[in-house]
């Protein structure tokens, strides 16, 4: 199709393009704005036909399909499909909402339930998981079927789900007794489902956050991967054969080999790994094996092939850098496509390129508002409001009389009231109309409605005009109004600063903040940070973006180096962090999978003896104490080990809880040691412990250095023989010389108060033993893993009682 003037491509592009269906390699010029998006939706409603749409970047593609689903009334059949946002061969991996989005679009291809999908050329240019072995792995549960519910969960762990006590994310499930929650890649809301014996009673979704149900049924689910490598059955041994054999090829030394191996059987991935998914499946497919029959379209083809020129550029680099590195990596014709590749299978196919000619624009016909800051946070108008808006009326009043179908869409209620409140004095009522769309309008009809579009279009010939805000009031050069969390923490972070103080910014790294300057910069004012970096380079940063700076925290004393803005250190520093912080992640992970995999001691149900010696507690336990102590004891009776954390203030009885708990492992025959940062604390500890457990037969004991070094040697050679229950000390716990005939517990206090190594050797330890953690004030990480699943939690905030009762007799 060749370019010609606007009003024949308006004529063009509606009727001839979305109708008639060009078939081969055509071409369309001239269209602006969310016209293309416009002419696609079109052809969507006309043809049945799929559409895909390639874009050159990321960003260009959100937008793109934003547009395309205000459009389309089936915004449903509509799906984005990412790429991993990894460099290829980085030590990296994709961000499991990525994986859930690419593997629920391919899923949907195949089902054929896509009317149009939107990607970029490094998402092209990468191969996927084969259709067939997708195919193979999805699961459908149905209401009233039979379904063994312990094959299913097997089923759910085999396909990548994360068992986790409360769902929240896509790819994990949750069970409670005969409820299992789930969160499939596929939907955009988790699944409740309610079983009858192994009957499939009912499915509904449910809000993630308030975990209630909504009134909505499901009757089929469909379940898929939610990950895009199956390391389970036929595919894991696929995986672990192929490993061996290119382990073989490139030398790769049998010890790296065999961890790599034990990783990957625990259903670990480490970071960069998942450049290993041809091993999964052999070979990989394209995604246009996926995408056999439709239509594409290229949007602005010259950035697209200069796009595919740079992805393969980096693909070269990573395969080189990998290679010399020694490390265990795959050939990039099975992980990727080469640019050629993707022209001759695009050449074979009906296409058609929309290209970039900006033969005229709405905004030039349209006036602009421009807002800009005062110092007290009110937004005055830059420019005469009163004729533009006479100006912008009067066009839409000729629009209206010459028979014009007019939609005004703008981003948020606020904005579309101030532009009624534009409007109103000069006599035009422009009613808002949430859900509004373009085929409810009759001719002469102007409408305002609200919507996530990113620019609007006009066609003459269709007497139609769409204006988007930005055409009225310009790109936003006026500062977006606050939330109030957001102006709260603003202003925390200002409290915060001094003029010298060293600070680090997201994108430039550390420097120095030099105080808040007040600056005008034509007709827009405002408050800006001064930052200053190396070379004496200057950076002013507005107040409202203050989010992307923070004070820089470093050891007493330390004088950090400053960056130079511009440089290549800082994104070098962050990548350096980033790997450590994924490798402190999968030692983590492997620590608790390790734990979650081990068979723990199991202790017996409480006796009368432990009955007797609750009872034999002074004070009337809390209810969140009492539930504290019957979920330590749970955890104690279980197959997995214990890793609870119990999480309290100053008094409100987590010693007891611990008490409980080393009485119960010493009632089983195996010894208890009691951690914790001070000698004063561990003088304290042992007191009570000894008060508490006078009269019961244990033996407690405390190394510290408020005992001589005779003392503490006698005690640790008692320790190991076993003649000692419960042992209490500091960091002195943690020595090589410290040896248990039988441990079975560790109680750590105050956790956060202990130094790396100690952390170190506490982590070991954890692998082995049971571990209970009391805290007041827990470190973010181990809240964190905490609330995650990780860890169990228990809280107490229940001040307890200060009347004291009598023992029974």
């Amino acid at each position: 199709m060749n370019p010609t003037p606007s009003s024949e491509i308006a004529h063009a592009t509606v009727h001839s393009f979305a109708d008639a269906a060009p078939v081969g390699h055509s071409e369309v010029c001239g269209l602006v704005g969310s016209a293309s998006a416009y002419l696609l939706s079109r052809r969507l409603a006309s043809r049945r036909e799929s559409l895909f749409i390639l874009a050159a970047d990321q960003q260009q593609a959100e937008r793109f399909a934003a547009d395309l689903a205000f459009y389309y009334p089936h915004s449903d059949q509509i799906a984005l499909f990412p790429h991993w946002e990894v460099g290829p061969y980085e030590a990296l991996t994709p961000h499991p909402d990525i994986e859930a989005t690419r593997v629920a679009t391919l899923a949907a291809l195949h089902a054929g339930r896509l009317r149009a999908v939107v990607l970029t050329v490094r998402s092209l240019m990468q191969r996927v998981m084969p259709r067939q072995v997708l195919a193979g792995l999805c699961e459908e549960l149905t209401v009233g079927s039979e379904v063994p519910r312990d094959a299913l969960l097997q089923r759910l762990v085999e396909l990548g789900y994360h068992s986790v006590p409360l769902v929240e994310d896509h790819g994990t499930f949750s069970v409670r007794g005969d409820i299992l929650d789930v969160y499939p890649p596929t939907l955009k809301t988790a699944v409740r489902i309610e079983f009858f014996g192994d009957q499939v009673e009912r499915m509904r979704p449910f809000d993630t956050v308030s975990q209630r149900s909504t009134s909505e049924q499901l009757k089929t689910l469909q379940l898929l991967p939610a990950r895009e490598m199956v390391l389970a059955g036929e595919h894991l041994e696929t995986f672990c054969r192929a490993l061996k054999e290119r382990c073989d090829a490139l030398h790769i030394a049998r010890t790296q080999r065999e961890a790599l191996l034990e990783e990957i059987r625990e259903g670990l991935l480490a970071p960069g790994h998942a450049f290993l998914m041809p091993f999964n499946y052999g070979t990989l497919d394209s995604f246009f094996d996926y995408a056999v029959d439709g239509h594409w379209v290229v949007l602005d083809p010259p950035a697209v092939e200069e796009e595919g020129d740079r992805y393969a550029a980096e693909i070269t680099d990573g395969e080189r850098r990998i290679a010399a590195g020694g490390e265990l990596f795959v050939p990039a014709e099975a992980l990727f496509l080469a640019p050629e590749q993707v022209s001759i299978a695009l050449a074979g196919r009906s296409r058609t390129d929309l290209c970039a000619l900006e033969l005229f624009q709405l905004a030039e016909e349209l006036p602009r508002y421009r807002f800009v800051a005062q110092g007290n946070g009110d937004l005055r108008e830059g420019v005469d409001t009163g004729s533009l808006a006479a100006r912008l009326t009067a066009r839409l009043q000729d629009w209206r009389e010459e028979g014009w179908r007019v939609l005004l869409v703008c981003h948020q209620q606020g904005q579309a009231e101030r532009l009624q409140d534009l409007l109103r004095p000069h006599g035009l009522e422009l009613p808002l109309s949430p859900g509004m769309s373009l085929h409810q309008l009759q001719p002469g009809q102007l409408a305002l409605t609200l919507g996530d579009l990113s620019s609007g279009f006009r066609l003459p010939d269709e007497h139609l005009a769409v204006v988007g805000e930005e055409e009225i009031f310009g790109r936003r050069s006026h500062r977006r109004g606050l939330s109030e969390a957001r102006a709260q923490a603003m202003l925390s972070s200002l409290a915060e600063l001094r003029e010298g103080d060293y600070v680090v910014h997201a994108d430039h790294g550390i420097g120095i903040y030099r105080g808040l300057l007040h600056i005008a910069t034509g007709s827009v004012a405002g408050d800006f940070l001064h930052l200053e970096y190396a070379g004496q380079d200057k950076l002013y940063l507005p107040v409202d973006r203050i989010e992307k700076v923070q004070k820089y925290v470093g050891g007493e004393g330390h004088t950090p180096r400053l960056d130079r803005m511009g440089g290549g250190a800082w994104e070098k520093a962050k990548l350096r962090a980033r790997a450590a912080v994924e490798e402190l992640a999968r030692e983590l992970l492997q620590l608790y999978a390790k734990r979650t995999m081990s068979e723990a001691f199991r202790y017996s149900p409480p006796d009368h003896l432990f009955r007797e010696f609750e009872a034999a507690f002074p004070y009337e336990a809390t209810p969140d104490q009492q539930g504290a102590i019957d979920e330590v004891l749970a955890d104690m009776q279980s197959d997995q080990p214990l890793d609870r954390l119990i999480c309290g203030d100053v008094g409100y009885g987590k010693t007891e809880v611990a008490i409980r708990a080393a009485y119960k492992a010493v009632l089983d025959n195996k010894q208890v040691a009691v951690l914790v940062p001070t000698t004063v604390l561990a003088r304290q500890h042992w007191l009570n412990f000894q008060e508490r457990l006078q009269g019961c037969p244990v033996t407690v004991e405390m190394v510290s250095r408020f005992r001589s070094a005779a003392e503490q040697k006698e005690v640790l050679k008692r320790t190991a023989a076993g003649q000692v229950d419960i042992l209490i000390g500091t960091h002195r716990l943690l020595q090589r010389d410290v040896r248990f005939k039988d441990l079975g517990l560790v109680v750590v206090d105050e956790e956060q108060r202990f130094g790396v190594s100690h952390k170190e050797r506490l982590k070991k330890l954890r692998a082995e033993v049971d571990m209970l953690t009391l805290t007041a004030t827990p470190i973010p990480r181990t809240l964190h893993m905490s609330l995650l699943g990780l860890r169990n939690l228990s809280v107490i905030d229940t001040p307890p009682s200060i009347a004291r009762r009598s023992a029974p007799m």
